[in-house]
């Protein structure tokens, strides 16, 4: 049955990751930045409205001391002119009025202390007019206004009128500038704008609180809309992608709008519709392919079973045949010396005559051929019955060294009669090793007795006993003799194979070797070369598992003649 993601738990991620939180912090800076500057621009407009605005007010005021003073100017009465600069100075608003003349002096002010007083023609309020050498007789009301701050620290907005010389002044009978002369003076009206940045300041709060509540709504309005456009259905899809991830392929998204979402949502259930149908295609395979594999794996077992009954077969038939072929090599021979011996005993009862001294010799020499092929016909036999039981080791704690010693009194007469120099040695302090002591021995015996049958006169053979680290020994057997071919190495281990001429072996004394080491749950190694000699290399663990496990395989190394 479907499950509806509708309703989901919440993602716990952290809030540096959550897209709402992204998008709260990206539209409230964005919002913040572009009301902010929409902000900023209208209070630059209204300062500079409301500077025009006093600028305007100055200019006028400064026409209307000019028209004020212009009679007592006329009439050259300075104190009439200074009781009206002081009247007009007395209005709120107005810091400071003056006049001074074309060389920068001071008339009259409406501050005492700076009349007679130069002003600087480079300041801010004659560079206008003084910048040139020859100074302008006109300026525009925008050059003619400067904003600073005065002494108190009150800001302060100057506009400068020029005084011009009309005609009825320059005829009047008082005055002492010819007609020629444009410009008599400059009359300084400074007024507070003060009251233009309070006006400001209470324009900009009331902005700033404005400016913060639509950064509000508009971030409110703004997530309202995302929460309900795009970060629920994000959230449905993260939270349906983490079920699926889950393997919930019965998770479905509500397709609620025609939008992007909407397409996206859409195509995600169909993308999840089309990955459980293959889903479950696969788990029929899977289950199919298991029931398969079942039936197959049944039928190789029997295959397998006929084919080691067929082997056993083939190698029953093969042993059958070697071991025919060994002793009928002893047997034919036994018959045929019998046969002779019979011919000859019966030549002698036809001639009614006894055996003869002198044939004596002869006739212990065929009976010694007999008892010798017979002798053949039973070491073939025991060798058989050694290899083909393969009785279990009886393991005991046992000291190596005796071993050794005991495998070299038998070995050391058979050296000694072909000249071969045989050396047994064991290392000191071996430690006791778990070991059937009477299979050791054998199968030291049957290594010494390759070794001696390897070497030459003159050889020298070396059976060794050395610790291998804290957990088995190490058997070494070395000769200096013939070696073994590379061809044959690999083949050494086989029952019947042997690379010995003329019929002196059977080939089953290194299968039964390999039989004892197996047992014993060592490995055997084979280092040969030839011309060079063979050096086998048996380890022996100290203490036998409890448990059965594989033994290690043979291992040969050498080169090729």
């Amino acid at each position: 049955m479907s499950r509806d993601a509708s309703s989901p738990a919440r993602v716990r991620l952290p809030w540096g990751n959550r897209l709402a939180f992204r998008l709260s912090v990206g539209l409230g800076a964005g919002s913040t930045l572009v009301l902010l500057a929409v902000g900023a621009w209208n209070l630059h407009r209204q300062r500079s409205q409301l500077t025009d605005l006093v600028g305007l007010s100055a200019e006028g005021s400064a026409e209307t001391i000019r028209r004020a003073t212009r009679n007592a100017m006329l009439q050259n009465e300075p104190e009439d002119v200074d009781r009206i600069l002081q009247d007009i100075a007395a209005q709120s608003g107005v810091r400071r009025i003056r006049i001074f003349d074309k060389q920068g002096r001071i008339i009259t002010s409406t501050d005492a202390h700076e009349v007679g007083d130069y002003v600087d023609k480079g300041a801010e309020m004659c560079w206008g007019c003084h910048a040139r050498e020859e100074p302008l007789q006109s300026l525009d009301l925008e050059d003619r206004q400067r904003e600073f701050t005065d002494s108190e620290g009150e800001h302060v907005l100057g506009v400068i009128a020029p005084i011009r010389n009309e005609p009825d002044c320059a005829n009047a009978a008082c005055h002492a500038h010819s007609a020629g002369q444009r410009v008599l003076g400059v009359l300084d009206v400074q007024l507070s704008l003060a009251p233009v940045d309070a006006h400001l300041l209470a324009s900009e709060r009331r902005l700033g609180l404005g400016l913060f509540m639509l950064v509000v709504a508009v971030v409110g309005v703004a997530l309202a809309l995302a929460w309900r456009l795009i970060l629920r259905p994000v959230q449905r899809l993260t939270l349906a992608t983490q079920r699926v991830r889950d393997g919930r392929l019965d998770t479905r998204l509500p397709v609620t709008s025609r939008t992007e979402l909407g397409l996206l949502a859409r195509s995600w259930n169909e993308m999840i519709e089309e990955l459980a149908r293959t889903r479950a295609e696969l788990e029929d395979w899977s289950r199919t392919l298991e029931e398969r594999v079942s039936e197959k794996t049944r039928q190789l077992e029997v295959a397998v079973q006929q084919m080691i009954v067929v082997e056993k077969m083939a190698s029953l038939g093969k042993l059958a045949a070697v071991v025919a072929h060994e002793l009928n090599n002893p047997l034919t021979g036994i018959g045929t010396y019998a046969r002779l011996l019979g011919r000859r005993l019966a030549a002698c009862a036809e001639a009614g005559r006894e055996i003869e001294d002198g044939q004596v010799p002869s006739i212990a020499g065929t009976l010694d051929l007999i008892a010798d092929e017979a002798g053949r016909c039973g070491e073939i036999v025991r060798n058989l019955l050694a290899f083909s039981r393969g009785n279990g080791a009886r393991c005991l704690p046992e000291s190596l060294p005796p071993i050794l010693q005991r495998a070299a009194l038998l070995l050391r007469h058979q050296a000694e009669m072909r000249s071969i120099e045989l050396v047994v040695d064991a290392a000191d302090g071996l430690p006791q090793v778990e070991c059937d002591a009477g299979q050791i021995e054998q199968m030291i015996l049957a290594l010494g007795m390759n070794a001696l049958d390897a070497v030459g006169r003159d050889g020298r053979v070396e059976i060794r006993a050395e610790a291998n680290g804290r957990d088995g020994v190490v058997l070494l057997v070395r000769d200096n003799g013939c070696g073994i071919r590379k061809e044959d190495l690999h083949r050494i281990f086989e029952p019947f194979y042997t690379t010995k001429e003329g019929g002196r072996s059977v080939g089953l004394g290194l299968a039964v070797v390999y039989g004892i080491v197996e047992r014993h749950h060592g490995a055997i190694q084979v280092d040969s070369e030839p011309g060079v000699g063979t050096t086998f290399h048996i380890h022996l663990p100290l203490r036998q598992p409890t448990e059965p496990t594989p033994a290690a395989p043979a291992s040969v190394a050498g080169g090729a003649a």
